[in-house]
This record gives structure tokens, sequence and C-alpha cells, in this order.
């Protein structure tokens, strides 16, 4: 390998270098300074460059071998914490470790953040409910009220209802329309586990609680989805007179689902009404909504504003023959009672359907199903434009069978 004489810009002393076509780089002899060959180093503004001189004969073994040492690997530079801190990789991984944890910390402070609202809308609906220094638990120990007396009670049941059989053999009562007294015939013995009879019967409790509560207020805590339902309630009992329930007793009790169960309540003087029990997490909860029949206006205010958009109404339905006005061709149309009894001496209203549509079809399904022809139906109703009476609606749509809402 040919030897190559110049000038070490390091310690500027004349060495001896063997270079080859593909060389660089090699240490200076006498300081060990890295000579560059083939390029030019800024250390500083002013530019040094390497003095190539005449080539001499290759160098003798003795030099090669004083020189071999110098040949071995130079340590790098620099502190090595540095040289990893601004290695491109350790630095792409850390701007991702830092948006993963931002990420995470959002997460957390928008759960933080519901939690703590709905705690505030539950803590706000007690306080709007019993006033400043009551508790829940204070009021559901005393559903009889400050002691004064209780409000009127509105009958919540039509008295032209005619009573199912109920199971309690104990019971005696007077249908409604007749002057005779009736036993109610005792049904045979339950073989529920024992399970189901411990939620049932804490089922029954709610139940009767809820129909002893002496305000909407107290009775707000013992429904299901209270939030929504409790400015219903509120709207409700402002035209509707508030205060407790009288019935007789809660005569028989049936598992609809693991979800539900259903219950037979009798009123003084016969007549009886249906209620839904969901058993929720927090206990058994009253759905309210079904119990009286309630929907998105007051029956008199429906028929009061005649709307002509359809409506959600909990109804009874029935079929009937009423054809008159613009509902007068019995050939086109199939015509049904509706009754609400969410208040009382509620006036009946009848609504129509094209015969040969699907919609007739499914509310004639739902009344065959039911051997009494009466039949409670959620619907969706809406009034003729100029609407010459207040007794006369379109059906538009069948919601569901039955009041309650799953």
């Amino acid at each position: 390998m040919p030897a190559t004489t110049l000038v070490c810009p390091h310690c500027e002393k004349t060495v001896e270098i063997q270079v080859s076509s593909v060389t660089r780089s090699r240490p200076c002899p006498e300081c060990g300074e890295m000579v560059m060959l083939q390029m030019a180093e800024k250390s500083t503004k002013t530019k040094r460059r390497a003095l190539l001189m005449n080539q001499a004969e290759p160098p003798t073994t003795t030099s090669l071998t004083r020189l071999e040492p110098s040949q071995g690997p130079q340590p790098l530079l620099g502190d090595a914490f540095d040289r990893m801190r601004l290695d491109p990789e350790v630095q792409q991984f850390r701007r991702r470790l830092v948006l993963g944890a931002g990420v995470v910390g959002l997460i957390v402070i928008v759960i933080l953040g519901m939690s703590l609202y709905h705690a505030v809308q539950e803590k706000a609906l007690q306080k709007e409910l019993f006033g400043p220094g009551q508790t829940k638990a204070g009021a559901a120990t005393s559903p009889s009220g400050s002691g004064g007396s209780a409000p009127a009670v509105t009958r919540m049941i039509p008295p032209e209802d005619v009573p199912l059989p109920v199971s309690s053999g104990n019971l005696v009562f007077r249908a409604p329309g007749s002057s005779e007294l009736k036993t109610a015939t005792a049904m045979p013995a339950r073989g529920d586990a024992p399970e189901n009879l411990a939620r049932l019967a804490a089922a029954e409790e709610v139940l009767g609680k809820f129909l002893q509560a002496a305000n909407w207020k107290q009775r707000a805590l013992l429904v299901r989805n209270n939030l929504r339902v409790a400015p219903l309630m509120s709207i409700y009992y402002a035209k509707n007179a508030d205060g407790p329930t009288v019935f007789d007793s809660i005569v028989e009790t049936t598992e609809l689902s693991p979800q539900f169960s259903e219950h037979v309540v009798v009123f003084e003087g016969g007549g009886r009404r249906l209620a839904t029990v969901e058993h929720t997490a927090e206990g058994p909860r009253v759905d309210w909504e079904s119990f009286v029949g309630a929907g998105e206006m007051a029956w008199s205010d429906f028929l009061e504003a005649k709307p002509t958009s359809p409506t959600l109404l909990r109804v009874l339905v029935s079929p009937a023959g009423h054809f008159e006005n613009q509902f007068g061709d019995p050939g086109l149309l199939k015509c049904y009672s509706l009754r609400n009894i969410s208040e009382p001496g509620a006036k009946v209203v009848y609504g129509y359907v094209d015969k040969a549509s699907a919609l007739a079809k499914e509310l004639d399904y739902w009344l065959q199903q039911n051997s009494d022809a009466t039949v409670p139906i959620t619907l969706r109703l809406k009034f003729p434009l100029d609407a010459p009476v207040d007794f006369q609606v379109w059906i538009t749509h069948v919601v569901q069978s039955g009041w309650v809402t799953k």
C-alpha cells in the first residue's frame, strides 16, 4: 500500500500515512487524531485541508507495526446519555408516550365529569322533591306526610270496568253496577323458587309504599326512570288530585320476566288496576306511566289542542262503529273506541284506520287475543286538518301492545 507524505492539520507535523483509492481518513502517527484525506472538516469557520505530498515507497515492517495500534476502534465523543436522548427513534417513542398519556388523562377527566354530573342531577332532584334539610331515606320512612289531612284522592279506574277474578279467597268486593257481594276464588299454591317469591314480595312492598305515598314527590322516588318521569308527574298532579291512593289489597302477583312483574291492585268499591314493577339493581321500581295511563300530552289538552302531528298516548282500545263527518264511510274505514284512564270522566274518542291497511290488521290481531275485546295499547294519534269535533282522530301507528315501555 503506497504511503503519502502530508502535513497533519492537528499537530502541523509532516507525517507519512498509508492510503488507497478508497481511503477516507487515517490516524496521525504523531498525535493520533483522524486526518480526513478526501473531505474538508469544518470545526471552525477556518477551512483546513490535508496537504498531499509526493508518494514514497511503502513503509517498512517496523513502521507498519508501529502504526497498527493506532488503527483500532476509536471512542465516540460526547456523553452516552446525550447521544441516546438525541436519537430520532427515542424522540419519536417519547412523543408517542406523551400523546398516549394525554389521551388517557382526557378519558379519565370525561368519566369523572359524567359521574359528577349524574350525582349533581340526582341531588338536585332529591332537593326539589323534598326541599332542603330532608333526605331520601327520611322521606321514605314517613309516607303519611306531616300529620295533616290527606288531599282528596281521585278514583283512577272508571266505574264501568268489570274486575277480573283475583287470587285472595278472603277478599269480598262489590262489582261496579251490581248490588251483590262477591268473593274471589283462591288460586292454587305457586311453585316458584324461594328467590322468586322473595323478589315478588319485595315488589309488593314497594308497590304498597308507592300507593300510600303522601304526595307525588315521595312517590317519584319509587318509580322507574325517575329523572325523566318526575317532571311528567309534576305536570300530571298539577291537574289531578294528589295524595295517597286508597286501595283494598294487592291480590295477584305474576312474574312476567326476570325484569318485570305484574300486580293486581283492588280499590275500594271493586275497581282494579294492573301495576307493573321493574326489578332493578337499586331495588323494585313501579312503572308510573303505565299505572296512570300517561302520554306525551294530558288527555284533555290533546282534545283541546287538536294536534295534527302524531302524539303518543296510552289508551284502552275496543271495536266501535261510529261513522260521521270525514270519517263517514264504513266501507273504507275501521272504527275503534279509545278510552284514557288518566283523567276521571275523560271523553271517549273514536279512532279510524284504513280498513285494508296493515295497521287495521295489527289492531284486530291484538283485540282477538283478548277475550274482553278491550286491550291496553300505546298508540300515536292525530286530528285531521280543520277537525270539526274533538272526538274523531286518525290512528297513525301502533307503538306497542300494553302500556309499559321496555
